[in-house]
Formats: C-alpha cells, sequence, structure tokens
C-alpha cells in the first residue's frame, strides 16, 4: 500500500497470506542509527483463521525495531492474513527494510538420512533442475499487450509500467496452483486470482504498484517460486513467495515482472538467473486488445 505521511512519521503496509503452520519472523536489516524503522505485525481481517504471535525476548508489542529481533507465528484453524506496517521516523528515503518470513519446516525433510545422494552425477542432477516454463501475457502502458513463454515482460530501466498482467501454467499438474494479486495506482490491492485471470487495468494509463504472488494447493511444498520483480528506480527484487512486493516507497510502477516455478530438490539450485541477462528472450507484441 502507498506509504502515508503523518508530522513526519510515514507508515507504510502491506498484507501477507499465511496458510497453517508455524513461521518465523525476523528483521534482517541494519538501517543507520539516526533512521530507525519499526515494523508491527498484527492479525488482518481476512480469512479464516487465527494466528498467535510468540515474540523473542527483547521485543514486545509484536514489534521488531533491530537487526536479529525476532517473532515466531502459530497459524491454525486455515489461512489468515497478516498486516505489516512500518514505521519510518523521518522524512528521507532509505534501502527498503527486509522482513524475512521462514516457514518452519515439519515434513519428513528434516530427518538428517532423508534425499542421500548416492554420487556426484545424481548431486549435478538435483543441482540444477529445470524450471517450469510459465506464459506470461502482461499489458504496457505504450506497447500494449505482450506475450512471453518464458515468464517475463517489461524491461528494466525503462519509463514504461506494466498495467497488468495474467499467468497461464501450461500443462499444470494436479494438486498445486498460482496465485496472485496486485495493486492498480488510486486504488486498493486487488481479490487473489488464480492462473489464467488477468489483473490490473488495460489501457487505463494506471500502473500496478505492487503484486503478490503464492502458491497453494496439497502438492505446493514440491514446488518453488522463483523470479524477479522491478519497480521504477529501484534495483530488481528477488520474488518472495506470500509477500507483496513494492518499490521503496510503495509509489513506484512495476516495470518489469519475471515469474518461473522450480521443482523443489533437496539440493542447493544453482542461481537463478534474472531474464535480463540474456537480451535473447522472445516478447512477442500482440495487437490484440481485451477488456479488463
Amino acid at each position: 500500500m502507498p506509504s502515508q505521511t503523518l508530522d513526519g512519521l510515514k507508515i507504510s503496509s502491506r498484507v501477507t497470506l499465511l496458510e497453517p503452520g508455524m513461521y518465523i519472523f525476523r528483521y534482517a536489516s541494519q538501517p543507520p542509527a539516526n533512521k530507525p524503522v519499526c515494523i508491527a505485525l498484527q492479525q488482518a481481517p481476512l480469512g479464516k483463521g487465527s494466528i498467535d504471535f510468540f515474540p523473542a525476548e527483547g521485543v514486545s508489542k509484536n514489534m521488531l525495531t533491530k537487526l536479529g529481533d525476532t517473532i515466531v507465528a502459530r497459524v491454525k484453524g486455515g489461512v489468515t492474513t497478516v498486516l505489516i506496517t512500518e514505521y519510518h521516523m523521518f522524512d528521507d528515503v532509505i534501502e527498503p527494510i527486509d522482513l524475512r518470513i521462514d516457514r518452519i519446516d515439519t515434513s519428513p525433510a528434516i530427518m538428517r538420512t532423508f534425499a542421500v545422494v548416492a554420487n556426484s552425477e545424481a548431486a549435478a542432477t538435483l543441482a540444477a533442475p529445470p524450471a517450469i516454463a510459465l506464459e506470461l501475457t502482461a499489458h504496457l502502458q505504450q506497447a500494449g499487450e505482450v506475450i512471453s513463454e518464458e515468464g517475463w515482460a517489461g524491461t528494466p530501466d525503462s519509463d514504461e509500467f506494466l498495467e497488468g498482467f495474467a499467468i497461464n501454467w501450461p500443462n499444470k499438474p494436479a494438486g498445486v496452483d498460482l496465485l496472485y494479486t496486485g495493486t492498480v495506482a488510486g486504488s486498493g490491492p486487488s481479490r487473489n486470482v488464480s492462473t489464467g485471470t488477468f489483473i490490473g487495468a488495460r489501457g487505463q494509463g494506471l500502473p500496478l504498484l505492487s503484486a503478490g504472488f503464492s502458491l497453494v494447493g496439497p502438492h505446493r511444498k514440491r514446488y518453488e517460486l522463483t523470479g524477479h520483480i522491478v519497480f521504477a528506480g529501484a534495483e530488481p527484487q528477488r520474488l518472495i513467495a506470500n509477500q507483496m512486493m513494492h518499490g521503496p516507497t510503495g509509489t513506484e510502477p512495476l516495470v518489469a515482472l519475471h515469474i518461473a516455478i522450480t521443482p523443489v530438490t533437496k539440493m542447493n539450485a544453482a542461481r537463478f538467473k534474472s531474464p535480463w541477462e540474456n537480451s535473447a528472450h522472445p516478447q512477442k507484441i500482440s495487437a490484440a486488445s481485451q477488456s479488463a
């Protein structure tokens, strides 16, 4: 959500969707001492579940204030949402604060003997699982509709923004789906939609200011979201599942997006390259026009 300023106090908020389980929230930035940023957590009035917070020593009122501050959370009874509010005690713009949200794994993968690699050839195979191709259809401010079978659209360092997009998952396996949402300038976040659904506003000259992505379904743990998102004037950010992604102030237009899905293995995958490191990736421009 866009930032609000109250007598030198800048406030920005976003909403994160969480499924039942245990989570760790950690303050993973170190802003200048003279520019403190506090992050408050509370349950948002969306979803059927509930959430309990267990602050670590030194953390009070579910407020994270410094590097290393930690809160453990328990989500139960169904999907719920968390309102994350940042309080900037100054007027200057600084680098975005990194709030790490990690789900505590309780699957068989936590066993020390799980998925032992027998030889180096198998290790090489697991080290770089092939990404699943997604089709991204985006509507750009000037170029109109573009289609990429490699899940990317737009250009970093460009003044041309995305007005909206739809993601298709060809040959999508059973038991998993991709949900996504976005915020159009001048309005609040859209509802979460599944693959094949367009979000945004075509041909109205209004940019997307934020976007969020999550995997759902009983087989969601078999896959991982990867990719990058870029807002005007800001460095590319790696996609973080279950979080609304936005620029430093929340008012920067979305200018480039890349999203892919990778099968999960128990080995570390190779570094995931941004598509903009290879200018040969195709991005077709379509003359077709559709209503939002």
